[in-house]
């Protein structure tokens, strides 16, 4: 009897010392919140400790025995302490907010500025000075590694960037000043995307915004007002109505504004005999632009829900100015010329539609999306050239560009017990027309057609072990490209491509410190403008044109990403086969004219690194970003191949203060050193410093900005470009200096439930 009281006594005790003990830690509105310090305790004891993971979550396996009580903490929150209930799960825990007052200004701290989270660096915006920037323009600005601006953005040393709203992929660059800093929750920058995007896709810019509150009507609207040489006005106003499942949406956009730049280029042609051309240029245009956008979303429960809308774009201009050229042949002036030139553009509205479902069933999630767009572009230009040397002629050009698409992409996931696995395919049917006329037949009039298929079809699977989370995918992609040349199907152009592209990552998560590594094979599929074979006249020895027999590069991408309290570090390594690089070409065979085009060279390497320190000092709140990309490239240059392999330093610094009353100042600083980047040479450095004050009003509901930007005119573009026989040296003023009011006023506002993640934005990017 005593030997069976024993072995009972023994294994209750065994029990006790392998129970685990977990929960999840979620915020005031019920999002997930990681980085909360979680201490298991026997009394007053320290025991051990843990911090939450991205989804909120932790875990004691063989919790000791003599814990009884778990103390839950965060900066900027109400401390918890609990004790343990019998079988160890505390299920979801919810934090409760507490404020510290200096002064007037209340100062919520908040989760660390920026983090790694698998493959993605990820910035906190709520509760965070850059909840009061603005617009997400304004936030995405101040996010590490981004430079860019008006919805179009750039990842550093990976380039241009994709830009999801909630999930919902973003088909016009307005989208992203429609959206308040106010309902952002997050900014994640994936600069290594996996198999469930688009095999052409650089980076991935992700929003997500705060979880929605609130029912009835809400309201948004502003204005933002840009004066340099002449007057830029953009207004908006968003309409929302909320009761129970239903939310029904409307925006309405409308800018009028004129810009100009001016251009001086001198190029050097070595040929039979040596050509230089000096040219300078003046063009302003004008603008307007209208758009417009209504939809609903229907949450049946928290499980599902539907949605759609529809958008509607127009806009038209016109754009006046001059170029003068001189031409000289062998030190001896051959020719003179002065060009008046008009131009008028005009897009017929401009269509789109999304419609999506989202549902989860048990561990299951679907996400079924479709997306279509019709566009039609026209653009008419005159120029009237008076030569010394020669006749004067009128050089007269009608081009009209259509472009449709219907795209659908859907995706399940199921949810393992430490990771999940994500399957997906994605169609996408588009075709792009130009019709290109000459009257005067210096160019050749040619309409072109580009009709694709692409399909796609990838897979996702994720897990945590401990520390360690990793993830693998791989994407397979079918595309068939015809193109035609006056309505004939031209063999030489048309393509057909299978490829598979997989990716990789891994991160350790040993509490503050994350580290990750990430590999993917990509593709770069040429644009339609690319493409187009048309040529375009700017002068007599100067023509342009895309390049239809271009193949798409290929290109192997290696991260490494780290981050440790407020500093965050990435370095880059890509090698492109098959880049796509501009060049200078004869004109069928005429070598005093240049066509300025694309094409393919055989490889290019890049290694690039980035760090970010985000500290904050009181009501100070700095960031400093420092970078560095350096490539291995050379292109031949009079015969011989010149090495471009100078390397490229950024700098950038943004500053906020916040005062009592509600007032904020910023300050920032953004500077690029000289060198290469492909065959073009950076001669001169490159900077912006820009200037904001802005103030609160009635509760914070109304928002007064006023700033002034590029306040040295550093943006001004000094570059030389070399390709076979030619060197062209180029100066570009664009003219950013300027002085910014906007005012932002918010009625009731919260975020959208729209849950559309969208189909086919590599397509639409190309168009």
């Amino acid at each position: 009897m005593k030997l069976i009281y024993t072995i009972l006594l023994v294994a209750t005790s065994i029990g006790c010392w392998a129970k685990g003990i977990r929960g999840t830690i979620v915020d005031e509105i019920g999002q997930p919140t990681p980085f909360v310090n979680v201490v298991l305790m026997s009394d007053s004891t320290f025991i051990d400790g843990k911090v939450t993971d991205d989804t909120g979550g932790f875990m004691f396996e063989n919790a000791d025995s003599t814990a009884n009580k778990v103390k839950v903490s965060m900066i900027g929150y109400e401390d918890l302490i609990l004790p343990i209930p019998a079988d160890g799960n505390f299920n979801t825990l919810s934090l409760s907010p507490s404020s510290v007052m200096l002064g007037e200004v209340v100062v919520k701290a908040s989760l660390p500025s920026t983090r790694i989270k698998g493959n993605a660096i990820v910035t906190n915006v709520e509760n965070s000075v850059l909840a009061t920037t603005g617009s997400a323009n304004d936030v995405l600005k101040n996010v590490p590694m981004l430079t860019g601006s008006n919805g179009n953005f750039s990842v550093f040393g990976r380039g241009n960037a994709i830009i999801y709203i909630n999930g919902r992929l973003v088909r016009n660059s307005s989208e992203v000043g429609q959206l308040a800093s106010s309902d952002i929750k997050e900014v994640q920058v994936i600069n290594n995307p996996g198999a469930q995007y688009g095999a052409d896709v650089n980076a991935v810019i992700k929003i997500v915004t705060k979880k929605p509150v609130g029912e009835g009507f809400s309201l948004s609207a502003y204005t933002d007002n840009i004066y340099n040489k002449w007057f830029t006005t953009t207004e908006q106003l968003d309409l929302k109505y909320r009761t129970g499942g239903l939310e029904i949406f409307a925006t309405g956009n409308f800018s009028h504004g004129k810009n100009y730049d001016d251009e001086y280029i001198l190029s050097t042609t070595n040929g039979k005999s040596v050509l230089s051309m000096v040219s300078e240029e003046s063009v302003s245009t004008t603008q307007t632009t209208i758009s417009g956008k209504f939809g609903f979303n229907y949450q049946f429960n928290e499980n599902h829900s539907i949605g759609a809308y529809y958008r509607n774009d127009y806009n038209r201009g016109h754009h006046y100015g001059y170029f003068l050229n001189d031409i000289t042949e062998n030190s001896s002036l051959s020719e003179s010329s002065a060009s008046d030139l008009k131009g008028w553009f005009k897009a017929l509205p401009c269509n789109s539609a999304n419609v999506y479902y989202n549902g989860t069933v048990g561990k299951f999630t679907f996400d079924v999306n479709g997306d279509y767009m019709q566009t039609k572009d026209n653009d008419r230009t005159y120029q009237y050239e008076q030569n010394q040397f020669s006749d004067n002629r009128n050089v007269t050009t009608f081009n009209t560009s259509r472009n449709r698409l219907f795209a659908e992409k859907a995706t399940v996931s199921y949810q393992l017990p430490k990771g999940s696995v994500l399957i997906g395919e994605e169609y996408t049917n588009s075709r792009s027309r130009n019709d290109f006329q000459n009257p005067e037949a210096i160019l050749n009039s040619e309409e072109t057609d580009v009709r694709e298929n692409n399909i796609g079809v990838f897979a996702e699977v994720s897990q945590t072990f401990g520390d360690f989370s990793a993830s693998a995918g791989v994407r397979y992609e079918h595309v068939k490209s015809d193109y035609y040349i006056n309505n004939r199907l031209a063999d030489g152009q048309s393509k057909t491509y299978d490829n598979f592209f997989p990716s990789a990552n891994i991160t350790y998560s040993p509490g503050d410190f994350r580290f990750s590594l990430s590999y993917s094979n990509r593709t770069v599929r040429p644009t339609y403008q690319n493409l187009n074979g048309n040529y375009f006249y700017v002068n007599s020895i100067l023509y342009t044109r895309g390049n239809p027999y271009l193949v798409p590069s290929k290109r192997q991408d290696f991260t490494a990403q780290a981050s440790w309290k407020y500093i965050t570090l990435s370095a880059q390594y890509s090698y492109t086969k098959d880049a796509i690089v501009q060049v200078y070409e004869p004109y069928e065979g005429n070598d005093r004219i240049n066509v300025f085009t694309v094409t393919n060279m055989p490889s290019h390497k890049l290694f690039s690194i980035f760090v970010n320190a985000s500290p904050q000092f009181g009501i100070y709140h700095p960031s400093l970003s420092l970078g560095m990309q350096k490539q291995w490239f050379d292109v031949e240059y009079l015969g011989q191949h010149k090495k471009m392999n100078s390397p490229i330093f950024t700098i950038q610094m943004n500053n906020t203060l916040t005062l009592p009353h509600d007032w904020f100042i910023e300050a920032s600083l953004w500077w690029r050193s000289h060198g290469d980047w492909k065959n073009w040479a950076y001669t001169h450095t490159l900077s912006t410093v820009n200037l904001r004050v802005y103030k609160m009003f009635l509760d914070k509901s109304l928002t007064v900005y006023l700033g002034v930007n590029d306040i040295f005119n550093g943006q001004i573009y000094k570059a030389n470009i070399y390709s076979g026989n030619v060197m062209m040296q180029s100066n570009v003023n664009n003219h950013g200096r300027n002085v910014e009011l906007t005012i932002r006023y918010n009625f009731n506002t919260s975020k959208s439930r729209y849950k559309g993640t969208g189909a086919g934005q590599t397509e639409k990017n190309r168009f």
